[in-house]
């Protein structure tokens, strides 16, 4: 497996759907036949909430308002069960007009012949020019055939959040070591006060974040070596697990076994953790629980040996095969990955924009997380971990094996070398599949 760098973006700057047969890109616009509001779209959002639906809804005025011609219906599909609920869509002939896809659905739902590919709207437009190729070359790795299924719009990857406010009273600084983090738990950690020093997500999401975090432990920059053998079971990973699900139940709090991602940053935002291990996206939300001076982030330490390796997502958008009016689709989606619409989106959830001008815009320059995560990502020694979201069954093997046997795990059932065999195993079976069909 090749390296994944995007570096070449940073160094430049930096429920109701209609299903029908597609037409080709360029055919009758909306609304010239049938006259104002004569077409709706539905967009599905796979991580509603109050730190993004807002955003997403004054998006579409805008969009409404430019093209009047297009009605957008916006829903939300809540985080805990969004894969599913595509899923079902799919099988059901169901699905939206378009959706903001994860990176790691795209080869399963591009298998199951659901998206459509978008390689000629984008050969077509001239905004192209704003999204950095490697972002494209990532997308198109995902799928064998190639083809562009998805545009991103954002960027991420995992940080360690702190209370800044409890770190300063007990003297503390941020862990900038992996030593001073598992330090640092122990040392904030106050159950008798309903205080503790983590919040894991043992729940949905939890192996996402766990491979982050074993990655950036190890320093090892690839998933899979030349003969196909997975590096999920390599040693450095084991040796971080069980110091890892050690901290569940002393200084985490024995519920965090289910936690998925709301249930985790409640903890954190309510006064029950002193750190926790999330994408940098979720500022916003503790911005406005503790105030700005009550919280801190930290890039996930480096590796003993002084290397960096990162986990980085870019999600974005994907019109499916069943779009009534794909132009209409297209049209919205090109809006949300201009500029200005990047610009909006990215800045009010705390996240990095795709589009190369939105990021030189001045917006992005001021947070100190910011500046830290562009800094590390501009670094020629930083790797960027490529996790196999190619292989189809990848998702599917996250959610239905790995993450359950996670679970086992913290619950005293299952052995941490067992489980970290077993993932590889189950790896390296998808991959032998893939390569061979």
């Amino acid at each position: 497996m090749n390296k994944t760098r995007f570096a070449p973006w940073s160094l430049a700057v930096c429920l109701a759907v209609l299903s029908s047969s597609c037409s080709a890109p360029g055919t009758a616009q909306p609304g010239e036949n049938g006259g104002a509001g004569s077409v709706e779209l539905t967009f599905w959002d796979e991580n509603p909430g109050q730190s993004r639906t807002p955003y997403y809804e004054e998006l579409f005025r805008r969009f409404e308002a430019a093209h009047p011609g297009i009605r957008v219906h916006y829903v939300g599909i809540p985080v805990s069960f969004n894969k599913q609920q595509y899923d079902v869509a799919i099988a059901s002939n169901t699905m939206p007009d378009l959706a903001a896809v994860n990176a790691e659905w795209i080869a399963d739902f591009a298998a199951k012949d659901a998206l459509l590919p978008l390689d000629a709207y984008y050969a077509a437009w001239p905004g192209r020019e704003e999204i950095p190729q490697s972002y494209i070359d990532y997308n198109r790795r995902l799928v064998p055939d190639g083809a562009l299924y998805q545009l991103p719009n954002t960027l991420y990857f995992d940080v360690l959040w702190y209370r800044a406010d409890w770190f300063r009273e007990a003297g503390l600084a941020a862990p900038e070591s992996w030593e001073q983090f598992f330090d640092r738990v122990r040392q904030l950690n106050r159950p008798e006060l309903g205080r503790y020093g983590y919040s894991l997500r043992g729940g949905a999401g939890s192996v996402t974040q766990l491979t982050s975090m074993l990655y950036a432990y190890s320093g090892l920059t690839e998933y899979f070596r030349q003969d196909g053998t997975c590096t999920i079971n390599d040693p450095k990973h084991l040796a971080f697990l069980k110091r890892f699900i050690a901290l569940y139940g002393t200084y985490t709090k024995e519920s965090d076994i289910l936690n998925g991602y709301k249930e985790m940053v409640s903890a954190f935002d309510s006064g029950e953790a002193a750190l926790i291990s999330h994408n940098f996206g979720s500022y916003h939300d503790h911005a406005a629980s503790l105030g700005s001076a009550g919280v801190g982030a930290a890039l996930l330490p480096k590796a003993e040996n002084g290397s960096r390796v990162m986990v980085t997502v870019a999600n974005g958008y994907s019109i499916f095969r069943s779009a009534e009016n794909p132009d209409a689709a297209w049209q919205l989606l090109q809006f949300l990955l201009s500029e200005e619409s990047q610009t909006y989106w990215n800045s009010h959830v705390g996240q990095i924009p795709t589009n190369s001008r939105s990021l030189s815009s001045g917006a992005f320059q001021e947070p100190a997380l910011i500046r830290e995560a562009l800094s590390a990502l501009e670094d020629p020694g930083t790797v960027q971990l490529h996790v196999p979201y190619d292989l189809p069954n990848y998702a599917k093997a996250v959610r239905q094996q790995i993450e359950p046997n996670l679970q086992k795990v913290l619950a005293g059932d299952l052995a941490p070398e067992l489980f970290l065999d077993d993932w590889a195993a189950l790896m390296e079976r998808a991959y032998a599949q893939y390569h061979h069909e």
